[in-house]
């Protein structure tokens, strides 16, 4: 069942930095960055455990998860939900991740697992300014934002 769109994988592929949201033992919420997710598949998205062993440990426990992944120019972007499965060493989507690291980054990351995500959920997220400033559009959050972090798009010259 195709559960991510094209929009949605576009956005993945293209977004450096996402967070994952996993439950603690006590309930509280632990949130992790993951500059490495990537789809896998239509229903599914990929990302190597480098440095979360708390995320680990909860997907151990209970795995259930939320990505957040947001382009900051445009202030919108999707939240996934789903379940995760781990692969370590032994296994081909392991050995497949570690590749694609290595051939990043280098050897120096290393990667403890792969986290395969089935997307059970997702949905939009929209930043209220599309809804409460008056004549906001995309173009304009995006020279704001543009303005604000200083940088310009990669197609100006």
């Amino acid at each position: 069942m195709q559960v991510l769109t094209e929009d949605m994988k576009k956005l993945v592929c293209g977004t450096m930095l996402c967070f994952a949201a996993t439950v603690n033992k006590d309930g509280s919420p632990n949130l992790s960055p993951k500059s490495s997710l990537r789809v896998y598949d239509d229903s599914h998205l990929l990302f190597a455990n480098i440095a979360s062993p708390q995320t680990l440990t909860n997907l151990q426990r209970d795995a259930r998860i939320e990505l957040n992944c947001i382009d900051i120019f445009s202030r919108k972007g999707y939240r996934f939900a789903g379940t995760a499965e781990l692969f370590s060493k032994d296994d081909a989507l392991y050995t497949a991740l570690r590749a694609d690291i290595a051939a990043e980054h280098g050897e120096s990351l290393p990667v403890h697992h792969a986290v395969l995500i089935e997307v059970l959920f997702a949905s939009p997220v929209i930043s209220p300014a599309y809804t409460f400033i008056e004549g906001v559009t995309e173009e304009v959050l995006r020279a704001a934002y543009h303005d604000k972090y200083g940088v310009k798009p990669l197609n100006q010259s």
